[in-house]
């Protein structure tokens, strides 16, 4: 079986050593301080036979063949991009192809049997005319388009009259991941992902999240609400704007998004209750690092609480997929690591799908960082159409998983 650290015998020691060196560089932690656990890499030579008949050099030509690793290194070492792209198309097996399938990243006999069926067929995924289309340049027409214009409209609205959050993110001296209204770039070169911070806090996982990459659209439950904070000047809220991320270790536990610069941060605003209001921002604001996009459990309604201290979280029991269907991942979702930990056949669910489009699928783009933007929700009256998409999102998550 073919699982994150496998390589082929012929992968020199040399050519090990130079991978693991990327990972710590890109991630920036060493592996050794990562907790022990399904996401630190341990490199394990794999041993083919009748039982396991494809070499890891095999699988990633096969899955860059299919589409599903545009541009990944074909280095026979079952990294973190060939996890994903793995696990990308297991999804895909079970959704779009409706085949028996856990997107769980181990790929035995099943998985590489239904990869061997799309080689022989010379199938590819039903994105393609997507992305290729993407390629050629921004589209007129469509609801990634939609998103893009509505973004840039924001920005527009922001340039012409910001409102007193956006004036304290200009007035900020110091250097941080967040970026002043002028900065806002939604080219789509780039990878998107947006929350929307509702006008009344809930305190529950019922927000979305909407990834644009290559010229397509998914959507994600969690919350954009800080749950709790030790901190006596109370919890910390993601300010309103653009920020950059890149991926790193949420607690060195699990990758996540995180601040693109240790030593900066995106900027927060304090509040002393669950509810950020005008007279929070009389405080100002803080850079913070510790600000990530990360995994929260199965999400259902529960409370948020302690799953998030100003972080952005994305829960694993659900999502809505390119073409708006909602595809429920609840029977195999963890709820924490705990559970993930007990038990092989769990994972982080849709969190993994959110993970596994950005590391899998950004090869042949300029970067795999994320422009993080969070609109609050008047901000998608500019396009009710869009703002209604969401309504029903959410919807159709709460109802499937309440």
């Amino acid at each position: 079986m073919i699982r994150l650290g496998s390589f082929d015998p012929a992968v020199s020691p040399a050519a090990r050593e130079e991978y693991l060196r990327r990972v710590e560089e890109a991630t920036r932690v060493r592996i050794s301080d990562l907790a022990d656990g399904s996401d630190r890499i341990a490199l394990v030579p794999l041993q083919t036979d009748a039982q396991q008949p494809m070499s890891v050099t095999d699988i990633q030509q096969g899955l860059a063949a299919a589409g599903f690793f545009p541009s990944g290194a074909i280095d026979g070492i079952c990294g973190y991009r060939t996890l994903s792209a793995m696990r990308l198309f297991q999804e895909y097996v079970r959704t779009v192809e409706g085949l028996p399938m856990i997107p769980d990243g181990r790929f035995g006999a099943t998985s590489q049997q239904q990869l061997r069926r799309w080689i022989s067929a010379r199938l590819t995924t039903r994105w393609e005319p997507t992305i290729r289309a993407w390629r050629t340049g921004p589209s007129g027409a469509g609801e990634y388009a939609d998103w893009l214009n509505l973004l840039d409209r924001v920005k527009q609205r922001y340039l012409a009259s910001p409102n007193r959050m956006l004036q304290l993110v200009s007035a900020f001296t110091r250097a941080s991941d967040t970026r002043d209204v002028t900065r806002w770039d939604f080219s789509p070169d780039a990878i998107h992902l947006i929350g929307v911070r509702r006008q009344e806090a809930s305190g529950k996982f019922d927000d979305i999240f909407v990834l644009l990459i290559k010229g397509l659209v998914f959507k994600f439950q969690g919350s954009t609400e800080p749950g709790s904070s030790t901190n006596p000047a109370g919890v910390p809220y993601l300010v309103q704007g653009q920020h950059d991320y890149h991926f790193g270790w949420h607690k060195k536990q699990y990758l996540a998004l995180r601040p693109l610069h240790l030593d900066r941060g995106v900027l927060v605003v304090r509040s002393g209750d669950l509810r950020l209001d005008e007279a929070d921002l009389d405080n100002g604001l803080e850079a913070n690092a510790s600000i990530n996009v990360h995994w929260g459990g199965k999400g259902r309604t529960f409370d948020v609480k302690s799953w998030s201290e100003g972080c952005q979280v994305i829960n694993g029991s659900a999502y809505v997929d390119d073409e708006d269907a909602l595809i429920d991942c609840s029977t195999f979702a963890a709820a924490n690591n705990g559970e993930l930990a007990a038990n092989p056949s769990r994972t982080r669910g849709a969190y993994n799908v959110l993970l596994d489009l950005v590391t899998a699928m950004s090869g042949d783009m300029s970067s795999n960082a994320v422009r993080y933007t969070l609109l609050v929700e008047s901000d998608l009256d500019l396009a009710p159409s869009l703002k209604q998409r969401l309504i029903d999102a959410r919807a159709r998550a709460v109802a499937i998983l309440a």
